[in-house]
């Protein structure tokens, strides 16, 4: 989705592989989820957002998707685009990408942290706060508490959106549905370029190129990537 609203003219879109240009916003992500699980969530207001998310016009996968309610609270008149997956496709893809590779690798990345404090340890910081903690936005500290809460998960997620955004402002949209109704739903005209397809190997790189700059050590910068590609699947909620 990011690639197609930057298509679109957006001209900056939140995303979680932004976190690795500037891991600063970590701590402020952070200080939401803290507000949020404290019953705060009406400090998280328009003001509080814009701060954040100043520069973008738009928003997509982690963190964004752990703030669903309150963006749309903040942002009453967004257009919210909720990318319609196959649950147990998602849920098999989940599991491999995102649940195993955590913690398979979570020793790791935590050494990764350690090293690089200045970019990987608030990332790091962060992912484990959302992903693996009693009160994250999966709900477990185990892979088998997380692997049997997530679809879960996801289906409060995608029936949180519908209930809290105006039908006018919501598109339900599979990715494969092309150009034509998402360019409907936003105003926009119909590209003449073919609707991009994700790839998340591409993606990869970027991220690891951030990471290149900070630390040349390719044998860490391999062990890196296998913390990235778990963002991939949280890509379920945008907002413009």
């Amino acid at each position: 989705m990011k690639e197609a609203l930057l298509i679109l003219g957006h001209k900056r879109v939140h995303h979680a592989y932004e976190l690795y240009n500037h891991s600063e916003q970590c701590d402020l992500w952070l200080a939401a989820w803290d507000a949020k699980t404290k019953g705060l969530s009406r400090t998280l207001d328009r003001r509080y957002w814009e701060n954040i998310l100043a520069g973008y016009t738009a928003v997509t996968d982690m963190p964004a998707v752990c703030f669903a309610e309150e963006l749309i609270d903040a942002f009453p008149e967004a257009k919210v685009i909720l990318v319609q997956r196959h649950e147990q496709k998602w849920t098999q893809s989940f599991k491999t990408e995102v649940i195993d590779t955590f913690f398979d690798n979570s020793s790791i990345t935590a050494l990764i942290s350690f090293l690089d404090g200045k970019l990987m340890r608030p990332i790091h910081r962060l992912w484990s706060r959302l992903l693996a903690s009693d009160d994250g936005f999966l709900k477990g500290t185990t892979r088998n508490q997380v692997s049997d809460n997530a679809i879960n998960v996801y289906r409060n997620h995608n029936a949180l959106v519908k209930a809290k955004t105006a039908p006018e402002n919501l598109l339900l949209f599979h990715l494969n549905d092309g150009w034509e109704p998402l360019c409907a739903f936003l105003g926009a005209e119909v590209p003449d370029v073919p609707f991009p397809n994700a790839n998340e190997g591409d993606a990869v790189k970027e991220v690891v190129a951030a990471f290149m700059k900070r630390n040349p050590d390719k044998r860490t910068i391999q062990r890196t990537m296998w913390d990235i590609p778990s963002l991939y699947y949280y890509e379920t909620l945008c907002v413009v």
